[in-house]
């Protein structure tokens, strides 16, 4: 299910899922107040588990960053976050990148979240990003209601 048509079913059906990050209902310039680079998202359910993944890049690196409920998995370690994630399929290790860090972090309605970002790409080369596919804020945004400005 491509990630727009994920998120009407999730909006139509949230009592079934555990909460989504409120980022899904934001706007998404290119650029942000911090000069990062709004690169794409994606989003989509592990189980009744959704998760919101955002791609973007500063200082010379492209990250992708996870936004997970820790309902159920609050005491995770970042293994056993980063285990989950791959086991999903949302990512694959870069052999020769550091491990994925993760923080607990609440979102607007108070829900909690592990925020887990994990380097994709350094510098002047290629990022990697195996597993999901990334898509254009400009979908989200139009999705939402925000017109692009």
């Amino acid at each position: 299910m491509k990630p727009v048509e994920f998120l009407q079913h999730y909006r139509n059906n949230a009592d079934f899922y555990y909460p989504m990050i409120d980022h899904e209902r934001r706007y998404w310039p290119k650029v942000n107040n911090i000069g990062d680079i709004n690169i794409g998202w994606d989003c989509g359910a592990i189980g009744r588990r959704p998760y919101f993944l955002e791609c973007w890049s500063g200082e010379g690196t492209t990250m992708i960053t996870i936004f997970i409920s820790t309902i159920g998995i609050e005491e995770y370690t970042v293994e056993e976050i980063e285990k989950m994630l791959i086991g999903s399929g949302l990512y694959s290790q870069k052999e020769g990148y550091r491990q994925a860090k993760a923080v607990s972090v609440k979102d607007s309605n108070d829900n909690s979240f592990f925020s887990v970002n994990i380097v994709v790409g350094l510098e002047e080369e290629d990022a990697v990003i195996e597993g999901p596919i990334i898509y254009s804020f400009i979908k989200l945004n139009e999705f939402n209601g925000y017109a692009e400005v």
